[in-house]
């Protein structure tokens, strides 16, 4: 699942891999997929992306946009997975496969669900209410993400609800969702299901400072261990509460593994509070 390290990190990849690439050919959809969501139908995004440039990568939240010389973009977001290789390794099943005139190809798969999207900023923004949160999001490691701005998107102030809750859902942060909370969560010392109207000012602060140290960490390190990059290669940021860990890498203790608020949460009832 791209999350916001990981767009960071491929966008800064994709800039080395991609630019000035042009594609010489685009197969839309050759393996339908229930929960792929494109904005055009599969024939109109072959047309439309052959024989465009592209001129740059970016990272919005944890949307990776692909640049093109035309003024438009390709996007992808949420559960994609971007794989570049030659064009003798092409899969048997993929959602968008890109071929380079260098004989690359850029191959799309979505596992769970995901958006594969192509048009300009200004019309997508207004057809597309995610795309157009993502895009105008603060990035938590700007200047703008101030502990005010923190309170105010996240409502930690009100007295209903939970961190999960307040940090993970709604698209308040964009690109913070439940893969790198655990961690975020982790390095805080709370738990998922903690009630808000329960965090003291420090805990709150705490919790600030843990979301910025987490994705900076995460970003610095090249992305997640549990996420594959463009050529096949993990991300450098061992990620601590995961599905295959057993105990706590702190305390030693037995991690509680559970289904909250439409995603897993791990974590560790010991070391959380």
């Amino acid at each position: 699942m791209i999350e916001l390290p990981e767009s960071k990190v491929f966008a800064n990849e994709g800039r080395k891999l991609f630019k000035h690439l042009v594609i010489t050919d685009v197969k839309a959809l050759k393996s339908p997929h229930s929960f792929c969501w494109m904005n055009v139908e599969p024939k109109q995004m072959e047309e439309q992306l052959l024989g465009k440039r592209v001129v740059d990568v970016k990272s919005s939240s944890h949307y990776l946009r692909f640049m093109l010389d035309d003024g438009s973009e390709l996007t992808i977001g949420e559960d994609v997975t971007p794989e570049y290789k030659s064009l003798l390794q092409e899969s048997p099943k993929h959602q968008l496969m890109l071929t380079f005139q260098n004989d690359m190809i850029l191959e799309f798969k979505i596992k769970l669900y995901g958006f594969i999207i192509h048009g300009f900023e200004c019309d997508l923004v207004k057809s597309m209410p995610y795309y157009k949160k993502a895009v105008e999001a603060i990035d938590p490691l700007s200047d703008k993400f101030t502990y005010e701005y923190f309170m105010e998107a996240t409502h930690l102030a009100s007295s209903k609800g939970t961190v999960k809750q307040a940090l993970a859902t709604d698209q308040k942060i964009p690109g913070l969702g439940n893969g790198i909370l655990q961690d975020i969560l982790f390095d805080a010392k709370l738990l998922p299901k903690r009630k808000i109207n329960t965090l003291s000012e420090d805990d709150k602060k705490q919790l600030y400072h843990s979301v910025v140290d987490i994705i900076d960490k995460m970003t610095t390190f090249g992305g997640r261990d549990n996420v594959i990059h463009f050529t096949g290669e993990p991300g450098g940021y061992e990620v601590l509460m995961r599905s295959d860990r057993a105990l706590c890498p702190v305390c030693g203790n037995t991690l509680t593994k559970e289904a909250y608020l439409g995603g897993k949460v791990i974590y560790c009832s010991h070391c959380q509070k």
